[in-house]
């Protein structure tokens, strides 16, 4: 067993991160799963001393979610600004925010060690870790072929934040358990992306990364042309130029949208169909059950059509 430091035990620091710092899941990862991490992305650069790494989740409330299922099915634009709130900017993005304050202070509290919070989500322009593969070394979950993170929970429909910490926790295992992602047999999300960012299994190029002992494999995302459906630039043939390497996104004019930039630069939350039709975490359940989609998947698996 790895000494704890302190009078603080990773059990202790789950129960608070669930109770007191409102999140839904918390884990643990030890710094070495972070050693294939390229250089100034490790947790020790921003942390020297770094030893744990606590990641706390929040899951994005379906009613939330389906906001974006209005704007994809019906057509309703403005409903879409839901979601920018309530699962992307806003709401799941300030609880983690202020989760992970209250966590470091109690870390500090109670070890003596130092405890640096990392910010959630785009909302606060500090550069930090990555909270997805934070999110799969804690073993909250694997990644899903679109990049995303999934749990056994929440499907893809989580948040992160992440606290690094001097302190030293016994680490919480990598996620084994059922498979959640099959993109050979799946591929929805290619298929409901409207503009390339997420290319067919076979077709597209891959991107492995190790954590710890486990191998992860996942789609090399396109980011420009994801950046031009979260902007919510669909016109003028924006998205094709984009996606055929003819041009490069930019911020919207503050002039024509000038209040629907929450506290970040531009907005970035108007599409998130992968997120939201990614059929892990028991989607059916919770969405074409509840008739909240009237969309049928089996119409985008392998890829097609877009």
């Amino acid at each position: 067993m790895i000494p704890r430091m302190g009078k603080l035990s990773s059990e202790q620091l789950k129960a608070f991160a669930l109770s007191e710092c409102k999140a839904d899941l918390a884990g643990i990862a030890s710094a070495d799963r972070f050693a294939g991490a390229p250089n100034g992305q490790r947790p020790g650069d921003f942390l020297p001393g770094c030893r744990s790494i606590i990641v706390l989740a929040v899951g994005v409330p379906d009613g939330a979610l389906q906001a974006i299922m209005r704007k994809r099915e019906d057509g309703l634009d403005s409903v879409h600004g839901i979601y920018g709130s309530y699962g992307y900017v806003g709401g799941p993005n300030y609880t983690l925010l202020f989760g992970a304050d209250k966590m470091a202070r109690f870390i500090e509290n109670k070890t003596g060690e130092i405890a640096t919070p990392c910010p959630a989500g785009p909302t606060h322009g500090a550069k930090m870790i990555s909270l997805r593969h934070a999110a799969v070394a804690a073993g909250l979950g694997t990644f899903g072929w679109h990049s995303i993170v999934i749990s056994p929970e929440y499907g893809t429909r989580n948040r992160f934040a992440a606290i690094l910490t001097t302190a030293e926790f016994e680490p919480d295992p990598l996620y084994d358990g059922p498979e959640l992602c099959n993109p050979e047999k799946c591929g929805v999300c290619a298929g409901i992306c409207p503009n390339g960012s997420i290319p067919k299994y076979n077709e597209g190029e891959k991107v492995s990364v190790e954590i710890g002992e486990k191998t992860y494999t996942y789609c090399k995302f396109r980011f420009d042309p994801c950046t031009v459906a979260g902007q919510g630039l669909f016109g003028d043939g924006a998205v094709a130029a984009i996606a055929e390497g003819r041009g490069k996104p930019g911020p919207p004019d503050p002039k024509t949208e000038p209040n629907n930039s929450f506290f970040i630069h531009f907005t970035s939350w108007k599409c998130g169909f992968c997120m939201a039709y990614c059929p892990a975490g028991g989607w059916a359940k919770h969405f074409p059950k509840q008739g909240l989609t009237r969309i049928n998947l089996k119409e985008y698996m392998n890829g097609a059509p877009r």
